[in-house]
């Protein structure tokens, strides 16, 4: 698929990624009971709803609830978060029909929204104070630090207690807006980090321990976007997954532009080599989709999660970084030589029905067999060629070398059903393709 199609196909499915008009009109209606309750210019929404990044459903709102200046040594977040919930329990006028649920958190406050057993939505309220400004000359603020405890009731636990010494710790979420706004002027932007958010959920739904983070992730994007400020949804996409084993790799990469000691990546020392690994499985899956992506296809199917094991010797074009991108209008065809045996057909395997239903590999009939382009307009500047044996033999091979296959002639020594592939590549693009079956039994 040429890349105008892929952009075009990739930027439909982003759009079935947003938030419903019926959750945005909630949101807004919410929004504005806090208003009420704390007044409208002490309350601003942070995350990534107004970033114009979430994705449906939306199940959270985080609200800053700005009490005023800071003070050193003069705040203790366990009294703040405390006279917050009972600010909230006694005077939050709940303008929904769903039953309201207000709770104490290590750093928030947070009020649910339940129809029957099913919880519609959460905001959680964060206490801030204002505290010097970004280089946006925008405030920055205190709020009370997370408590990394895993036990939900031992965190929340933490939060009542009034001699608990959790600390402030510095917030820009305007600033990180500030950032989203300026490389938003490139619509894909934000579409792009939709469908890597709707792909590290699915991840997420297969397995629960290969949690990666979405406001990490959107960080990623924003430093591809600001590389390249016109970069299109495919090549940020490419780009972003072929860079997945680097991104997950080593933590503390990404800096909080709030705190200089902090980084926002610093979760990754948490995944094992194991979880790494198969959430590189799951990469490699997709961009070989990526690879074989049709007109037709779903791009549903596409972030669909699968763990491809490979074998160590197996290859892809995206492991040299070169995206796929089919132009029907050339014409490329390669095909493989037979050569004479006596006593069996030779000729070309695509135009010889007896060499098609299989080859021998017999000691002292193998075959041999050149491969090579037979029809060709494409003007590429170099061929790559694979050569995939079956995975049940026991040489799977995948390899692929440059202008040849790795040996000329290649020779029948597997049984299965194998394969040869050649690419045509011009400036790093793969322009079109073409594959020969080979039979051995």
């Amino acid at each position: 698929m040429i890349k105008n199609k892929f952009n075009s196909k990739l930027r439909e499915y982003a759009r079935t990624l947003s938030p419903k008009s019926s959750k945005r009109d909630l949101v807004g209606k919410l929004y504005q009971s806090l208003n009420d309750l704390f007044g409208a210019n002490n309350c601003i929404q942070i995350g990534s709803y107004p970033r114009f990044t979430a994705i449906a459903p939306i199940s959270d709102l985080d609200i800053l609830y700005i009490l005023g200046p800071w003070y050193e040594n003069n705040h203790t977040p366990s009294t703040t978060l405390q006279n917050l919930f009972n600010q909230i329990s006694s005077g939050y006028n709940n303008p929904t029909n769903f039953t309201k649920k207000v709770s104490l958190q290590t750093h928030s406050v947070t009020i649910e929204f339940w129809q029957n057993s099913n919880m519609i939505i959460s905001i959680d309220i964060v206490p801030a104070y204002s505290h010097s400004l970004n280089k946006y000359g925008q405030d920055k603020y205190k709020v009370p630090e997370v408590i990394k405890e895993k036990n939900h009731s031992k965190r929340n636990s933490l939060a009542w207690d009034a001699l608990n010494p959790h600390a402030w710790i510095n917030s820009d979420p305007r600033g990180y807006l500030k950032i989203a706004t300026e490389v938003g002027v490139n619509n894909d932007f934000r579409k792009t980090v939709k469908l890597i958010k709707k792909w590290k959920n699915n991840l997420y739904c297969q397995d629960e321990d290969l949690k990666l983070k979405s406001f990490h992730l959107e960080q990623v994007v924003i430093n591809i976007f600001q590389l390249d400020p016109d970069i299109e949804i495919f090549n940020a996409i490419f780009l972003f997954f072929i860079n997945l084993p680097s991104i997950i790799s080593t933590p503390n990469q990404i800096p909080d532009i709030a705190n200089n000691d902090k980084y926002i990546d610093d979760y990754l020392k948490k995944l094992t080599p194991a979880q790494k690994k198969k959430i590189i499985y799951a990469r490699d899956n997709f961009l070989i989709k990526l690879e074989n992506l049709k007109e037709s296809d779903s791009v549903d199917n596409l972030m669909a999660i699968i763990f491809y094991e490979r074998f160590n010797s197996e290859e892809f074009l995206f492991d040299k970084k070169i995206p796929v991108l089919i132009d029907p209008s050339y014409s490329f065809k390669v095909d493989g030589f037979v050569k004479p045996l006596p006593g069996f057909s030779s000729g070309w395997l695509s135009s010889t029905p007896q060499l098609q239903s299989g080859l021998t590999c017999d000691l002292g009939k193998k075959r041999y067999i050149n491969f090579s382009v037979k029809i060709n307009n494409t003007g590429a500047d170099r061929y790559e060629w694979k050569v995939k044996n079956d995975n049940s033999c026991g040489y799977p091979r995948g390899e692929i070398t440059l202008n040849q296959t790795k040996n000329d002639p290649e020779s029948t020594e597997y049984l299965g059903n194998h394969f040869v592939e050649c690419f045509a590549i011009k400036d790093n693009v793969c322009m079109t393709k073409s594959r020969v079956n080979v039979k051995v039994i």
